[in-house]
């Protein structure tokens, strides 16, 4: 699977730049919340109480605590009789979510709070349940912040991805967005989300750049697909770095298409490529972009001294291969063997 078009990536980004220009005070500083003990530490037992308790987790991360849910976990008998209540969203501002198999409501607005459905059969997995918990805490936030005659954005579905990466659950829908299996019948792929999975990497590495969050604690967490998905479109941002400063201090610029892309580049290209105006750069740098240690080595012999490196007796330009890999280890705090006697 592949990145989508040029076309499509601008599209994606215009699109989460207008939502987080729209919603920036809302939105506040979110984390970056992954499917891991750190953020989601309680047992899941698969009852009510444990989504109750998952629900309200989730809520927390996305800085919505404040708002009551309640969770309703229906049967499929009741769900397809459609006894599982309706929503009183009734000014045409909003298009309340469904579980499209029943045509059941999947948000009930109670006036003093929200109810929100699961079937019976979601509590059974993982990655449907926590996506498609993330997808309508988006919308209770759209609901929740929106103006009494604003109308969010069409198609809804879009919005409320988009909102639930802005809001830092974003791995969770990446997880959601392809979800693999194998049955009897073969393999299968299915989503839970409106956006695919290459949308939501481009919407996701937006947040992660535009928050300066860890790319790699995030791809460490996710399946092989969207792990290679995020890593494409992480390395998209990096070698457009004019876009990644206008998603933090200029979004509204970005959403009405003031901007270009540039193909993608290794990491290594652009360090090369832009060392004639950054002759100082420090190469250690390099480390948060995955080098290993002989590609450091190779980029600090050939890269001009910096001006803490000009005198002789320190010069790494001059040192020895043994020196030199000894500052490499040095500088991140690992050893390496002494040099041999042996000639």
């Amino acid at each position: 699977m592949e990145l989508p078009s040029g076309q499509v990536v601008r599209a994606v980004i215009q699109r989460y730049s207008r939502l987080i220009s729209r919603l920036e005070e809302e939105l506040g500083e979110r984390p970056m919340v992954l499917p891991n003990g750190n953020f989601f530490p309680d047992r899941f037992r698969g009852d009510q109480k444990s989504v109750q308790k998952l629900v309200a987790r989730m809520q927390e991360h996305a800085g919505i605590g404040d708002i009551p849910i309640r969770v309703g976990v229906v049967s499929q008998e009741d769900a397809s009789a459609g006894d599982a209540g309706v929503s009183s969203c009734g000014s045409g501002g909003c298009a309340v979510p469904t579980i499209a198999a029943h045509g059941l409501q999947r948000l009930v607005d109670e006036g003093d709070g929200w109810r929100l459905q699961l079937l019976e059969a979601e509590l059974r997995h993982p990655v449907v349940l926590s996506t498609n918990i993330a997808r309508s805490l988006a919308y209770v936030f759209l609901v929740e912040t929106k103006e009494e005659h604003e109308v969010i954005e069409p198609p809804v579905d879009i919005t409320a991805d988009m909102t639930a990466v802005a809001l830092g659950l974003g791995s969770l829908l990446l997880q959601g967005s392809y979800i693999y299996a194998k049955s009897c019948g073969g393999p299968s792929v299915a989503r839970v989300t409106k956006m695919s999975c290459p949308e939501l990497a481009i919407a996701f590495a937006a947040f992660v750049v535009r928050g300066d969050h860890s790319v790699r604690e995030a791809l460490k967490e996710l399946d092989v697909t969207q792990r290679e998905l995020l890593g494409e479109a992480h390395l998209l941002f990096e070698s457009n770095r004019h876009v990644i400063t206008q998603l933090r201090t200029a979004p509204a610029k970005l959403a009405q298409g003031d901007f270009e892309l540039s193909e993608a580049k290794p990491w290594l290209s652009r360090m090369f490529g832009r060392r004639k105006e950054l002759p100082d750069r420090d190469p250690l740098e390099a480390l948060s972009a995955g080098a290993e240690l002989e590609e450091l080595e190779n980029m600090l012999t050939e890269m001009p001294p910096s001006s803490a490196a000009r005198r002789p007796s320190r010069s790494l330009r001059s040192a020895p291969d043994e020196d030199l890999k000894q500052l490499v280890a040095e500088a991140f705090g690992s050893a390496v063997p002494a040099p041999s006697n042996h000639t």
